[in-house]
């Protein structure tokens, strides 16, 4: 098992609070989506492929193809927000 690198520490904790039991496939547009604002394409790929078990290079294209998507999911984003929110989501935003 690759260990997380220290500077993603707290991302990969807020998704592991945020799912538990792994991001279901109906969220992780969404919460690609979502965090994609606030990290670099690569630190995003790394954390989410950690936490998802899916191939860096696979993550790293859906980062690339939320990032060029015009019409989003704009109700399962707003969803997934307010999770977050509840579990640490602001404090994340902060640091």
């Amino acid at each position: 098992m690759k260990v997380i690198e220290n500077y993603l520490l707290s991302t990969y904790k807020l998704i592991e609070r945020a799912f538990p039991d792994g991001v279901k496939e109906e969220d992780y547009l969404p919460l690609l989506t979502l965090l994609y604002d606030e990290m670099s394409d690569r630190n995003l790929a790394e954390v989410m492929a950690h936490c998802t078990g899916k191939d860096y290079y696979l993550v790293l294209n859906d980062v690339y193809a939320v990032s060029s998507i015009v019409a989003r999911d704009t109700e399962a984003i707003a969803k997934l927000n307010e999770h977050l929110l509840s579990c640490g989501y602001a404090e994340w935003l902060a640091e």
